[in-house]
């Protein structure tokens, strides 16, 4: 099924975030959904109980779940076309093994902004506390461990805890940057931007599917 078209440049960042993706989880999916009138956003599922996002300009009218591996290999082998464009290849569709419902595109209440050397230091001390974790149990209670506490700025604003695994998420994925990394709510759902990324963790409820 002949896909959406990027640039070569466009093509090649996109083979890096699948890239990530498999090595997570070889059997990953990845959604692709149109974002507005000119992006598309890439989800995934990652195995610690996060979405990940990657949004990329682009249209494609359709809303649809494919392989990650197998889409790897289709952006890999795309043809540059004269023009500069590469076309993918989709993959066949797997719409049906999809689970989990997806944040909202509206809505969305900014708590703070976190520096990206603060967010990295908690990183590393939260990694270092997970590799020495000597069981399951532990690296679970590490996973849902509160790193972070984020508060609006109205008054009375209740504080937001953020838990490890989403910062976890924004490394393992390589989406921390220069710029900072900003915490966002909508309903029961938690969001952090970092520069080449969004991760997203639904807090009160577990995912139900879409």
């Amino acid at each position: 099924m002949s896909g959406p078209a990027f640039s070569d440049d466009q093509r090649r960042d996109l083979g890096v975030f699948l890239g990530r993706v498999v090595r997570l989880d070889s059997g990953a999916l990845v959604r692709l959904r149109p974002s507005g009138t000119e992006y598309l956003t890439f989800w995934t599922q990652l195995p610690f109980d996060v979405l990940a996002a990657r949004t990329v300009p682009g249209t494609w009218p359709d809303d649809v779940t494919v392989a990650a591996a197998a889409l790897l290999d289709a952006t890999s082998l795309a043809p540059v076309g004269a023009g500069g464009a590469a076309t993918l290849e989709l993959p066949p569709r797997c719409d049906a093994a999809w689970r989990g419902s997806l944040p909202p595109e509206r809505g969305w209440q900014p708590l703070d902004t976190v520096p990206a050397d603060v967010v990295r230091r908690l990183i590393t001390a939260g990694e270092q506390a997970f590799r020495a974790a000597g069981s399951r149990a532990a690296g679970e209670a590490l996973l849902d461990h509160e790193t972070l506490r984020v508060r609006g700025e109205e008054a009375g604003a209740p504080e937001t805890a953020v838990p490890f695994r989403l910062l976890m998420a924004l490394a393992r994925m390589a989406f921390l940057g220069e710029q900072p990394v900003s915490v966002a709510v909508a309903g029961p759902w938690l969001r952090l931007t970092a520069t080449h990324g969004t991760v997203y963790r639904r807090r009160a409820t577990a995912l139900l599917v879409h």
